[in-house]
């Protein structure tokens, strides 16, 4: 069952008179900004004579090559900071499975073909959703659903006491004044949240882990898969990914009067730090019915 998708379409490509797969290094890349990953493939086709017939062969092994680079960039794509794709296709072969039919499944969205004397060359673009509702995706499969993450714990790293839980740990008290650094309108309910990365790296993935510091200097929970509705996990995702605020801002989903918090680090293990001020304030604007981290409206700034 394992890589059995890269297995059934390299036979199906080598087993077809005519097809021609071209050499070519794996091109695919995340782009978790708008919500996908996409891979091109390139094949020809020896002449034959009929040139619709060639030019058929040679399109066929570039969607068969653009699959093969899809799987090999979804495979790469993190889910936690200590899981990736890859990891769960080893491990559970009904994943494998859901992660073959949303490859098949994938949406093509170029496809080129130029002769070389009587030689085609075709190239195909190939996409696939990270999740359900992005824009520009809308082949109804995602990454997400074939994963299946809405029931996933979080990681072993993440802090097991949470800041917003009765009874858990609380968060320092920050005083009344509005912390340096974060902006919002106080007058209007909050509609979502904006991580300020800073320019502090990070590597995108999934499933994100924000903490902050509670009593006694201990690590506490901020935000995680745990905190989101499963239903929303399905559609949505956990979070989304902007590569600056005015962009993050920009983004519908997270409403007009998103409360913007700027990062204080990124652990060793690639948890995002925020301030206690700044998880006090997050868990008062999400009180009296506005939950806006249950339904994901939350979205990191790379600066």
């Amino acid at each position: 069952m394992r890589y059995r998708v890269l297995l059934i379409l390299l036979i199906v490509a080598c087993f077809i008179p005519g097809y021609v797969l071209a050499q070519q290094a794996v091109t695919g890349q995340i782009n978790w900004v708008e919500g996908y990953i996409s891979a091109f493939g390139t094949g020809t086709a020896t002449p034959s004579g009929n040139r619709v017939k060639d030019q058929m062969a040679a399109m066929r092994v570039a969607e068969v090559m653009a699959q093969r680079a899809l799987l090999e960039t979804v495979k790469d794509v993190r889910i936690d900071s200590n899981t990736k794709v890859v990891n769960m296709i080893l491990k559970e072969d009904v994943i494998s499975s859901r992660i073959e039919g949303t490859i098949r499944g994938a949406q093509v969205v170029k496809r080129e073909l130029k002769w070389e004397n009587d030689v085609p060359v075709a190239t195909v673009e190939m996409r696939v959703c990270v999740s359900n509702n992005v824009g520009g995706c809308n082949t109804g499969k995602s990454l997400i659903s074939a994963l299946d993450i809405s029931h996933k714990n979080e990681p072993t790293i993440a802090p097991p006491e949470r800041f917003d839980v009765p009874g858990g740990v609380p968060v320092k008290d920050a005083g009344t004044t509005k912390p340096k650094g974060i902006v919002y309108d106080s007058s209007k309910p909050v509609t979502g949240l904006i991580l300020d990365l800073e320019g502090r790296f990070f590597e995108r993935q999934l499933l994100p882990v924000v903490i902050t510091v509670g009593e006694g200097n201990k690590h506490v929970t901020v935000y995680s898969v745990k905190t989101v509705k499963p239903k929303v996990i399905r559609n949505y995702g956990v979070v989304r990914y902007a590569d600056n605020i005015e962009q993050a801002k920009k983004n519908s989903y997270i409403g007009g009067n998103a409360i913007i918090i700027p990062v204080s680090d990124i652990t060793k293990e690639n948890l995002i730090l925020i301030s206690p001020e700044g998880a006090r304030l997050i868990k008062e604007t999400t009180m009296h019915g506005n939950d806006y981290l249950s339904d994901a409206k939350v979205v990191i700034s790379a600066n």
